[in-house]
């Protein structure tokens, strides 16, 4: 219960990171179905790119959410 107050409590914070883990998804599921059309460069950097945004945006929202829970 408490974790879904936290959850409820910091809920713009939690979208908007959300929103960019959707959005790197789709651009990364994007390029990969695209992938013989384009430059193998331009494949590896969107891959990469799209890793980094998604992870730190997972890190982002853990913390958020226990460091909330924390305090």
């Amino acid at each position: 219960m408490d974790l879904w107050f936290m959850i409820k409590e910091r809920y713009m914070l939690l979208s908007i990171f959300i929103f960019f883990i959707f959005v790197s998804l789709f651009l990364l599921l994007a390029a990969w179905k695209k992938r013989t059309e384009m430059p193998k460069s331009l494949l590896v950097i969107i891959t990469i790119i799209c890793t980094i945004l998604i992870v730190l945006s997972i890190f982002t929202v853990v913390f958020a959410v226990s460091f909330g829970y924390n305090s």
